[in-house]
């Protein structure tokens, strides 16, 4: 699949708008994507689509200032779309300005990315920063006055793989049903070259369907995600989900959150992490599945050198993990075979968990 410029004819990007390069304000502004079809089929791994790419777009080759206030975007459920929805991402912040006709040449997109005091609903992905990404600023919120509001959708906060850049993700309220939120690997093969910073603080994030997260954070090899989790509150809506997943991530910290949810996988997952710290969390209105659950926190076999430091010596843990260090928690003392069973519950957990759709689909040429 090679690259392209976007056009009406042989290579079609259906967008709304499209902004490429510059300093870029976007103010009180309401769009509604409520037709059907949205736009003119095209063809996606052998289906016709018609949905919207993107409502807004920003991209390009040079540095990329953008900031958002006061907009409301809704689209609508439609069984024709990509991710179940006529748009597909909301706002959109990408590197896929095309460098070359070789697939996936792009130029890397950097700046500033801000996304404030806004409304989304019956979108696929409501605030997206993806692809190529590097050296940015990237504010979404960043005071109490300034969250954005995210329901109905399939991805609240889409963040994906970056490179050098600080994310500020603070008092939004976001939920989904795949996940209010994420940090991901990207829909394109990029590998970052150094990790980003994220800080995530003082937000709710909530999943509402079953296999959902409120917020997970999934990594790669070598790691390239610093975050710092703190004061949200997780909560999932449906059974066998999961308030925090961390996955491969390493020098996480996630402390003086609040989980909740009913019949659950785990209020707090870490699987294959390492010098993760988890500590202060309130965990006690997460309740666990009698049959495919795992614990209030649970540390994976993969995992190594995490902390664990409980808020309630009620709180209940699972380490099966190596030198994890567990403080102020009530330990399971699973026998074996409820060991072997738990470690089989949680590979499927994990297997449903990553084949949710967690990558943009690759545009049609």
């Amino acid at each position: 699949m090679a690259s392209c410029q976007p056009n009406l004819t042989t290579c079609i990007w259906p967008s709304v708008f499209e902004f490429v390069e510059g300093n870029i304000s976007v103010s009180d502004l309401t769009i509604k994507a409520t037709a059907i079809p949205p736009t003119q089929p095209f063809v996606y791994a052998g289906a016709s689509l018609n949905d919207l790419y993107e409502v807004l777009g920003f991209t390009g080759q040079y540095p990329t200032d953008v900031s958002i206030d006061r907009i409301r975007m809704e689209g609508m459920p439609y069984s024709l779309g990509a991710f179940g929805y006529t748009v597909e991402n909301g706002v959109h912040y990408s590197g896929d300005f095309p460098r070359s006709s070789a697939a996936f040449d792009y130029y890397f997109l950097s700046g500033s990315f801000t996304v404030r005091s806004s409304y989304f609903e019956n979108v696929g992905l409501a605030i997206s920063q993806d692809a190529f990404s590097t050296s940015s600023q990237i504010t979404i919120g960043g005071s109490p006055s300034a969250g954005n509001h995210i329901k109905n959708v399939l991805g609240g906060l889409d963040i994906e793989a970056s490179e050098k850049s600080v994310f500020e993700i603070s008092y939004n309220e976001s939920s989904g049903s795949s996940a209010g939120m994420w940090v991901s690997h990207t829909w394109v093969p990029f590998v970052p070259s150094s990790p980003s910073r994220y800080f995530i603080h003082d937000n709710k994030f909530i999943g509402t369907a079953q296999n959902a997260d409120a917020i997970y954070l999934y990594d790669e090899v070598p790691p390239y995600i610093q975050a710092a989790v703190w004061n949200n509150a997780a909560e999932v809506q449906d059974i066998l989900s999961e308030g925090i997943g961390v996955y491969y991530t390493k020098g996480t910290a996630v402390w003086n959150n609040s989980v909740t949810g009913t019949d659950g996988y785990d209020g707090i997952g870490l699987w294959s992490s390492t010098f993760d710290a988890v500590a202060n969390n309130n965990v006690s209105g997460f309740t666990v599945d009698n049959t495919a659950g795992l614990a209030q926190i649970y540390l994976d076999p993969s995992t190594t050198n995490d902390l664990v430091v409980c808020a309630e010596r009620s709180d209940s843990v699972l380490n099966q993990g190596t030198n994890n260090a567990i403080i102020g928690c009530q330990q399971s003392t699973a026998s074996a075979a409820s060991a072997e069973d738990a470690r089989s519950a949680a590979r499927a957990a994990s297997a449903t968990r990553r084949s949710l759709p967690r990558k943009k689909p690759l545009m049609p040429q």
